[in-house]
């Protein structure tokens, strides 16, 4: 199927769950099931096949999770990321992501349109902590309160960025390493941005469960090509960023209260939409832990 196809609304069932396509490009909705509820090995494995093959799984009417069931969700995919700040409860893992009035918890915005490029703002194209060592493997993100509109997320498949690169764009890409930095967190929380967590890692990443290779940059997180200077990444990073981010690549999600989202971190960008003014929006997040990518 083409980047641009539509894909068909047909249900399919497996394991004792529904599995919905949202988008051509990637999304499904999983119906029919209740993670508060005892989530057999069997279905366990259902749910990671469909994850591998959808990128991004849409978990409607799970608004009635504890922050410990929450948790416990996230732990069959794997340990747990601790977590800088934003704590719910006695678990680092667990976060809260708001916005109140217009203000941002967990945002850590700038008003500096140029600073922002560099911190944790969430209304640019990223791949969460790429500047890790072992960045995410994906995360968690339950909505408790939305706005009444707006509030949207946006996500783009880095497979398919990569796949319609020309081919010598692709071998051209295949030995660089991009570094990414930190350095804006660092820096808005007081601390030396130059101690600030730094990693080097591929432009084109291998997903270690499937094997298909992907576009692993962002324009939050990568500062440069490994052995170029600033000027001379500029360019191409500036395309690569652009390109990622296509909207045949994308599916966007309207959030209902209840909806449980989750993504693959290693092959997908994010991208949620800042447009409902001085309106409430609280998620809570975990965040599962990755590999270095290779």
């Amino acid at each position: 199927m083409s980047a641009t196809a539509v894909a068909e609304p047909r249900p399919a069932v497996k394991s004792g769950f529904t599995v919905r396509r949202l988008g051509g490009s990637l999304g499904a909705a999983i119906e029919s099931i209740d993670l508060a509820a005892p989530i057999s090995d069997t279905t366990m494995a259902g749910l990671r096949a469909a994850f591998i093959d959808h990128l991004v799984l849409v978990f409607p009417s799970q608004g009635h999770l504890s922050p410990a069931q929450h948790l416990a969700f996230a732990e069959r995919w794997g340990p747990l990321l601790d977590m800088p700040g934003g704590w719910i409860g006695d678990s680092k893992a667990l976060i809260e992501i708001a916005s109140r009035g217009g203000k941002g918890r967990g945002g850590g915005q700038s008003e500096d349109e140029h600073e922002t490029l560099s911190v944790a703002r969430t209304d640019i194209w990223h791949s969460d902590l790429s500047f890790y060592a072992e960045p995410p493997m994906g995360s968690l993100l339950l909505a408790r309160e939305i706005p009444d509109a707006g509030g949207d997320t946006i996500f783009a498949n880095q497979y398919l960025a990569y796949e319609t690169l020309s081919p010598a764009m692709r071998k051209m890409l295949e030995p660089l390493r991009a570094v990414h930095s930190g350095e804006g967190l660092w820096r808005i929380n007081g601390m030396d941005p130059r101690l600030a967590t730094r990693s080097a890692h591929p432009i084109v990443r291998t997903h270690p469960e499937t094997g298909r290779k992907a576009l692993y940059v962002n324009k939050v997180w990568t500062k440069q090509i490994e052995g170029m200077t600033l000027a001379e990444s500029a360019p191409l990073l500036d395309f690569l960023y652009a390109h990622a981010c296509e909207p045949n690549f994308t599916f966007r999600h309207r959030w209902t209260a209840g909806d449980l989202l989750m993504w693959d971190n290693r092959s997908v960008q994010h991208y949620a939409v800042r447009d409902y003014g001085a309106a409430t929006r609280v998620m809570n997040r975990v965040t599962v832990s990755g590999d270095v990518p290779a």
